[in-house]
């Protein structure tokens, strides 16, 4: 079905049953048919990119891994001015008057409006593959149906919309039910190939996955042996833990507790990060390939009107944001000292090592400013004071190097995408999405972090489809979850 004439192919593939590697057989197939063109895969985020490439990248393969953003940025590139884009503009794009939803509207409108424009990207790309296409916008969406119907690629679509992990109206991303009801050819893959060594793990999961999906409760009366169900009370509140020594217990318990690849997974970043502090940042936190404090650092750097002293207080802030051991009431002191002069006079002890990591940004409060100031607090940290997102520090030193930062921190981006995770790791549920391991522990299974309704249900069940061979999940009696019963 997927090697057919049919310009459009719908697969609908639930966690586990080898979406992945069916697009990257597929890609590898095509690629091997073709003589000058290329086949393109476009996934959403740079860590199912990195998978791709890990699969389907290498000598003598024709296939080109994008994000969705990235290839509507390579389409727009060459016509920006006529557009009304200035140039050069990847160093605006994701600030706040360049949304990366501008850039897919202007993609958009290119290729309808010139439709030999569509037609050469389609000559390049007779073969489109697109992942994870259940979050896909409506601009997204636009753009690649516009590709198929005036230039004549084929598309292959995979997608989940159980996977669907957009949070606001529905009318913002692509339909799913429509889209396949309307395909030339449409397909399921409902084999659970991710649980061969935990066949009942599997069954349950793929089960679980059809209550959810039509608004039911999951059983734990039925679970499997693989499924371990610890009920606790008053655990957790919507971002922080009300019982720390209690969770550090669980999750050393659970770290200890067997060998192989393991997640922590909770919904609120903030929570994660609760929860790796509990376990003493034995699993470290799982950063993504998209750095958000660092993007909302240079964010703030960038702005017109900020001064030295913006900039040094967006720093600390960042600092804190990546980092342990920066007690509050540090910080409050040192905002006294940040203001149109970097105040030293009678420093103490604890406040000097900061305003010394400060002074390059009063020196030149730019990036460079920052990635100096991030190269002192790296090789001189405060007593006390450790680094935890160590990405994040990394790539803010390393655009210290660079004119254009935010083209650097692209560059890092599509560079990270492609490292491992660790063996231990804490991680958003968004985050951990197209990721798997073989022991998970969901922690705290709440309404906090699960809410009622579908986009709760969604969530939980992307966590729980994360575990290969053993999934342990933390209930709260007093914050109980309307999905598990």
């Amino acid at each position: 079905m997927l090697h057919s004439d049919a310009p459009l192919v719908v697969v609908e593939a639930a966690a586990g049953c080898g979406k992945t590697w069916t697009a990257a057989k597929f890609a590898k197939e095509m690629s091997a048919r073709l003589t000058y063109e290329r086949v393109l895969l476009l996934s959403h985020t740079h860590g199912a990119c990195g998978e791709f490439h890990r699969r389907c990248v290498g000598p003598g393969l024709r296939i080109d891994v994008e994000t969705c953003d990235s290839f509507a940025l390579k389409v727009v590139g060459p016509y920006a001015a006529a557009l009304g884009l200035p140039y050069p503009f990847d160093h605006l794009v994701g600030r706040p008057g360049l949304p990366f939803e501008t850039i897919r509207a202007k993609a958009v409108d290119l290729v309808q409006r010139s439709p030999t424009v569509a037609r050469l990207i389609s000559a390049r790309y007779p073969v489109i593959i697109l992942d994870e296409h259940q979050d896909a916008s409506l601009s997204q969406h636009q753009l690649v149906m516009t590709l198929m119907t005036v230039g004549g690629s084929r598309l292959r679509v995979f997608g989940d919309p159980m996977q669907a992990l957009h949070s606001g109206s529905r009318e913002d991303y692509v339909d799913w039910d429509t889209l396949w009801a309307s395909c030339s050819d449409r397909w399921q893959l409902t084999e659970p190939k991710r649980w061969n060594e935990a066949p009942e793990l599997g069954k349950w999961i793929t089960a679980a996955r059809t209550k959810l999906k039509a608004g039911g409760s999951i059983g734990l009366h039925d679970a499997p042996s693989e499924v371990r169900v610890r009920p606790e009370t008053g655990l957790a509140g919507r971002k922080k833990l009300k019982n720390p020594r209690l969770a550090g217990e669980i999750l050393h318990a659970f770290l200890d507790d067997g060998h192989g690849r393991a997640a922590v997974i909770a919904h609120m970043s903030d929570m994660v990060r609760a929860l790796a502090q509990a376990a003493s940042w034995r699993a470290g936190v799982n950063e993504g390939a998209v750095l958000e404090h660092l993007d909302r650092l240079l964010s703030e750097a960038e702005k017109e009107a900020g001064t030295a002293a913006d900039v040094a207080a967006g720093f600390l802030t960042f600092a804190s944001d990546i980092g342990s051991g920066f007690p509050k009431a540090l910080r409050e002191s040192l905002g006294s000292r940040v203001g149109a002069q970097l105040n030293l006079v009678r420093a103490g002890a604890s406040q000097s090592p900061w305003l010394h990591a400060l002074e390059p940004i009063y020196a030149e409060p730019s990036h460079r400013g920052l990635a100096t100031a991030m190269e002192r607090l790296i090789r001189n940290p405060p007593a006390g004071y450790r680094i935890r997102l160590r990405d994040h520090a990394a790539a803010l030193r390393a655009i210290g190097w660079t004119d254009d930062p935010r083209g650097h921190l692209h560059a890092l981006s599509r560079l990270r995408r492609q490292r491992s995770l660790p063996q231990l790791s804490t991680s958003t549920v968004h985050k951990a999405k197209g990721l798997e391991f073989r022991r998970v522990l969901v922690c705290p299974a709440d309404a906090q972090q699960y809410p009622s309704g579908a986009y709760g249900a969604r969530l939980f069940y992307v966590a729980i489809s994360r575990a290969t061979h053993q999934l342990t999940i933390v209930t709260d009696a007093l914050s109980p979850m309307v999905h598990l019963q």
